[in-house]
C-alpha cells in the first residue's frame, strides 16, 4: 500500500512562477485554491509587503510544501483541499497559498509559504526534528479522515527500511536487464509499480 507523503521542495522558481505553477488551471480550479493570511490572487504582493515591513528581503523567499495522498486512498479533491487548509494552519503567522492538484494518479496539495512571518517578522527555519513533527501532524489529519499515513519517524541520518529495500532491488534489477522495458517489467514482477517517463526528471516507484 502506498503512503501519503509530505515534502519540502527546493524553491528554484521565483515566487510569481511558483504561484503560477500551483494555480495553473490545467492542474486545478479556483474552488480548490485558498489562502491562509492572504488571498491567492494577490499573494505575491502580500508576501512582498511583509518582507518590506520587516526589511527581510534576500535569502530564501518562500517554501514550497507538497502534501500527497496515496492513490489507494478514497479521497475527493474537496476533502484533500480541506485537509490541506488544516495542515497549512500548523504554520502559525505565515502567509500560505494552498492549491489542490488532480492532474496525476494521486491527489496532492501544493502550498507556497512566505518565508517571513507576517506577525513577528521572523524567517522560517526548520530542523530535522521539527520536520518529523510536521509529518506527524499531517498523519493526525490523515487518521482523522481514515487515510494512509506518511512515514514520520525516519531521520535524515538513516534510510527507512522500505527505501533501502527498494534501492537494493532497483540496483539488482538494473544490473541484470538491458533495456528500460525489461527493467520496468522485472520491477513490476517484484511488486513495484514504475513511472518512468522521458520528460520527467526522476523515475517514481510505488512500493508493494
Amino acid at each position: 500500500r502506498a503512503m501519503a507523503i509530505v515534502k519540502f521542495v527546493a524553491a528554484k522558481r521565483t515566487i510569481k512562477s511558483a504561484l503560477n505553477y500551483i494555480t495553473n488551471p490545467e492542474k486545478t480550479n479556483e474552488t480548490l485554491m485558498s489562502g491562509i493570511n492572504c488571498t491567492p490572487e494577490s499573494a505575491e504582493s502580500e508576501f512582498d509587503f511583509t518582507k518590506r515591513k520587516f526589511n527581510k528581503h534576500g535569502g530564501r523567499e518562500y517554501y514550497h510544501i507538497v502534501q500527497s495522498f496515496s492513490p489507494d486512498d478514497n479521497i475527493t479533491p474537496e476533502i484533500a483541499h480541506e485537509i490541506g487548509i488544516k495542515f497549512a494552519e500548523y504554520f502559525k503567522g505565515y502567509q500560505i497559498v494552498i492549491s489542490t492538484h488532480c492532474d496525476k494518479d494521486h491527489i496532492h496539495n501544493h502550498m507556497i509559504m512566505n518565508s517571513v512571518n507576517y506577525k513577528t517578522g521572523k524567517k522560517f527555519h526548520q530542523s530535522a526534528a521539527e520536520l518529523i513533527q510536521v509529518k506527524e501532524f499531517s498523519n493526525e489529519l490523515c487518521r482523522e479522515y481514515g487515510l494512509s499515513e506518511t512515514e514520520a519517524k525516519s531521520s535524515f541520518k538513516s534510510m527507512p527500511k522500505w527505501k533501502e529495500t527498494l534501492r537494493r532491488k532497483a540496483y539488482s534489477v538494473a544490473n541484470n536487464t538491458c533495456s528500460k522495458e525489461d527493467f520496468i517489467y522485472e520491477m513490476e514482477m517484484h511488486g513495484y509499480k514504475v513511472d518512468w517517463k522521458d520528460d520527467h526528471k526522476y523515475i517514481t516507484f510505488t512500493t508493494p
